[in-house]
């Protein structure tokens, strides 16, 4: 008989336990009330009005008896076998400390929120009880409780926050973190399920894929278990068991195939490696570098008859992946390789996209990452403060060619390495790393993020001692692990990390890097003060889009310092950084002004960002990849991502597409050194400074089907291209191009306030294959005889750029004018929207969600010269919204925002 699983959704109650009821909890929430499962204890509160929303106002504060108690999840399970002999209990994931019981009989207990469980019920059902509906409880202890117990033993572990996520394994930014709120909650997170089955069941199927010599080839590494019930054959010992593994899908001429092959194991085995070789087989490509193809792939647990006992089925891709980190004449690189190919990565970080984490689906996902890619995005690195997300995020990625970088559960904290976390963490390892092998955009495994550079930058050793704070999962245990489950997969110690213990792990020279002395204590020019190998953490914050803080905050008036917009900022001295990053741009005092305020934190947040991801992606090979802090939020905060909670799209969401592009244009500071042809860009510190360099977007093609274009011919070769031209410059034009050669014209030009054009000029860009061109520009548009009263644009193709040799405060911006048609979309769904410039428009913006919640746009900040035109796409409104989506704070360009 095939095993057979029945989920156990519905009928479920849960309710606090008195007896350790924290004082400010409701006395309704004692009583049974329905329960969400999978789910989360947060989520049924406040569906029956016991709790106000956490995530709005200044609620939070008044939630947090909730992670202070304890909860019991109950309901009746049938534990008939149905002719099976045997019956499972299947939790696939439980938050956190729990104890579990059949009719008051203990069944297991759990403490780590980050693994599968398994108890086998045969003690329970063995028949001396002729009921076969059971009631089962599951006691969730406070997590709190837990991590003191640990933390008595363990001793203090010092970190940024005081909280004590280190002590339990749980979703550490549940706990809050700079960019959360602290929402400590509990429950049956994923699927909780009866399993029937005899004979024998897959116990876990790891499937490791490889390319050789044109031939896809999958490793199936395949346990199982046996039923150890009436399983004997006349001769008293276990029969074989047969194992098929089945792959389907297209060889690379598009011809149908379908290979299988199979395997016979005998009693004295629990583990085979089946093999599939697909001849000729397509390729996995990340975004932008090929097509995603995906094969079926069968994997059956049979008797010798035939008889079909497990069956699991996925789908996996064929790719080859290797990170290259060997020594080279400047340290060490960090280069990320798929199918033979180094791929420029242009990534973004991914935190849980909800507080309460079950709440997040496979539609939500969808929604978060089909964004990413539209961005040119092509990896998402999973934070190490969150989860191993489920099956639905990493098969959304296979679907998209965005290559997923994988940190373990560790984040900027010591972590005791006793036990009985040291057990804890060496079983969600192996657990995880098995569960995610199925996977072709899996790409990498991360031991920690920043705790090996806070470490030795904050002096950790001085509180700990000798004591062990996790450096030997980073070192030992957990690259044991990958190595051993899936050595398919590159391991990195840490994020950041330079390769060894002996160099400071955020050595710009070597490997990865965080870049957070700018907008902690720096302003973004000093981003070009270096070109590390790879950027794997860099951001800028902005409050999140104004209806979405609007929706949040009941504040009346809403003001930049109201309480609960100060509270939708967790930050240190978060309100005062974003008032040091608009000051040397925008000046100061804007603290008064909510519309200003948020106009210009949203275009600080963009031109910031630009600044990074400009300087950067222009010094390739020297710098292979940028991986922005960070994509999503989850809930209504000012924080670093692109979108926010509500899935609305922030204005550098708009400007990643720009930066992120196989063709990148920019205006930049003229680099001190000479480049040669074909050699790393040199590091460009000590260039003259004085400067700002500001970008803008003219209109974007669609970019759908960019995923599909092949592997260009020398998309390696990393070449820069250094193009003279005649006389003196402070600036340059740089190119960046990803996959191919270029040959193109850029038109530069230096204007004055209303957009006429006082000098211009045509210079090819030329390069052979995938690099950077270097265009040095003649005195008549790179050097400006006032730099209150000029700026230098530079176009090619539709892409544009835009330098602002003075700070915006003390450019003499004129009055922009243009003309607004509205008409209705095609399709019936929205409006068209054209804006004609009649002078110069400098960063003109539009935010329909001022007007209706569902409103939106498809563009961001905006610079038009006089006589261009803009098609923005709004959906969500009317014609009857016209009126307003032209009005102040709505509609508005730098000038009108500046003029107080």
């Amino acid at each position: 008989m095939t095993l057979d699983r029945e989920e156990l959704r519905d009928r479920w109650t849960v309710s606090m336990v008195r007896e350790n009821a924290p004082a400010g909890a409701p006395a309704g929430a004692a009583a049974g009330i329905p329960a969400t499962v999978p789910g989360q204890v947060h989520t049924d509160l406040q569906r029956e009005g016991l709790l106000p929303d956490p995530t709005l106002d200044r609620n939070e504060d008044a939630a947090k008896w909730v992670g202070r108690s304890d909860w019991t999840y109950r309901r009746s399970v049938d534990v008939d076998p149905r002719g099976h002999e045997r019956v499972d209990l299947v939790c696939d994931g439980l938050d956190t400390v729990t104890e579990l019981t059949l009719d008051g009989v203990q069944i297991g207990a759990t403490r780590n929120m980050h693994r599968r469980y398994r108890f086998d019920l045969r003690d329970v059902t063995d028949g001396s009880n002729a009921r076969t509906e059971r009631d089962l409880e599951i006691l969730f202890e406070s997590p709190y409780r837990e991590a003191g117990r640990v933390a008595a033993r363990a001793g203090a572990m010092p970190g940024p926050y005081d909280e004590p996520f280190p002590y339990v394994r749980k979703m550490a930014s549940n706990f809050g973190w700079d960019w959360g709120l602290t929402a400590v909650t509990s429950g049956p997170w994923r699927p909780v399920a009866i399993e029937r089955w005899s004979t024998a069941r897959l116990r876990d199927v790891r499937p490791l894929v490889d390319v050789e010599a044109g031939e896809g080839v999958l490793d199936a590494h395949i346990a199982f278990e046996r039923s150890g019930m009436n399983d004997l054959d006349q001769d008293g010992e276990d029969d074989d068991l047969v194992l098929v593994v089945t792959v389907a899908g297209e060889t690379a001429d598009g011809t149908k195939t379908r290979q299988r092959s199979r395997a016979q194991v005998t009693p004295k085995e629990n583990e085979t490696v089946v093999t599939v070789r697909i001849p000729e087989a397509r390729l996995w490509w990340p975004r932008g570098y090929g097509e995603q193809p995906l094969y079926d792939v069968f994997v059956e647990l049979q008797t010798v008859e035939g008889e079909v006992l497990d069956r699991h089925t996925f789908r996996t891709g064929f790719r080859s992946t290797r990170v290259d980190t060997a020594v080279d004449d400047i340290g060490r690189p960090f280069n990320i390789h798929v199918n033979g190919t180094l791929i420029d990565v242009r990534g973004v970080n991914w935190i849980p996209d909800d507080v309460i984490v079950s709440r997040v689906d496979r539609s939500r996902y969808e929604d978060r990452l089909t964004a990413a890619a539209s961005l040119n995005t092509n990896l998402v690195r999973v934070w190490g403060g969150g989860v191993y997300e489920s099956h639905d995020f990493y098969e959304v990625c296979d679907e998209l060619g965005l290559l997923v970088w994988q940190d373990f559960p560790f984040a900027c904290s010591a972590y005791p390495e006793d036990e009985p976390l040291r057990s804890e963490v060496v079983a969600e390892a192996r657990d995880n790393v098995a569960r995610l092998s199925r996977h072709p955009s899996l790409v990498l495994w991360n031991g920690n993020n920043e705790n090996i550079w806070l470490h030795d930058a904050d002096g950790w050793g001085e509180v700990l001692g000798d004591r062990g704070w996790g450096l030997d999962y980073y070192l030992d245990l957990l690259p044991t692990i990958v190595d051993a489950v899936d050595p398919s997969r590159f391991y990195t110690v840490a994020s950041p990390w330079s390769g060894s213990e002996s160099l400071f792990a955020n050595d710009v020279d070597h490997e990865t890097h965080h870049s957070w002395d700018v907008w902690n204590r720096e302003s973004d020019d000093h981003y070009r003060d270096s070109v590390p190998r790879f950027v794997s953490e860099f951001g800028w914050q902005a409050p999140p889009a104004w209806r979405t803080l609007r929706d949040a905050v009941s504040d009346e008036p809403m003001t930049p310092t109201s309480p609960g917009v100060v509270h939708h900022q967790k930050a240190a001295s978060g309100m005062a950084k974003l008032a040091n990053g608009l000051s040397p741009r925008f000046g100061t005092g804007w603290d008064t002004d909510f519309d200003r305020w948020h106009y210009l934190t949203q275009l600080q947040q963009a031109r910031a960002i630009a600044t990074g991801v400009e300087h950067w992606r222009t010094h390739w090979p020297r710098n292979t990849g940028v991986v922005v802090w960070q994509l999503n939020d989850l809930w209504p905060v000012s924080s670093w991502s692109a979108i926010d909670s509500a899935g609305r799209l922030k204005p550098l969401a708009h400007e990643l597409r720009r930066l992120y592009d196989d063709v990148l244009l920019t205006i930049r500071p003229a680099s001190d050194v000479t480049v040669a042809v074909g050699g790393p860009v040199a590091d460009t510190a000590g260039r003259p400074g004085g400067s700002e360099q500001v970008t803008a977007s003219l209109p974007v093609p669609d970019m759908a089907g960019s995923g599909a274009a092949g592997p260009a011919a020398g998309s390696a070769a990393g070449d820069t291209a250094v193009i003279e031209t005649s006389g003196a410059s402070r600036i340059e034009v740089a190119v960046r191009s990803t996959r191919r050669g270029l040959d193109s014209v850029v038109r530069v030009r230096r204007i004055d306030m209303s957009g006429r054009t006082l000098a211009e000029v045509e210079l090819p860009v030329h390069l052979d294959g995938a690099g950077v061109a270097v265009v040095a520009l003649p005195s008549s548009v790179g050097v400006v005889a006032d730099p209150t009263a000029e700026l230098v644009v530079a176009d090619m193709d539709w892409r544009r750029a835009v330098w602002t040799p003075a700070p915006d405060k003390d450019m003499r911006w004129e009055p922009a004018h243009y003309r607004a048609a509205f008409s209705p979309a095609a399709d019936g769904d929205g409006l068209d929207l054209v804006v004609e410039a009649e002078s110069l428009v400098r960063d003109l913006l539009l935010q329909p969600d001022r007007v209706r919640p569902e409103g939106t746009v498809d563009r961001g900040f905006m610079t038009l010269l006089p006589g261009e035109r803009v098609a923005y796409r709004l959906r969500g409104v009317t014609e009857a919204d016209v009126p307003q989506l032209t009005g102040t704070a709505v509609l508005w360009s730098l000038d009108r925002v500046l003029d107080r």
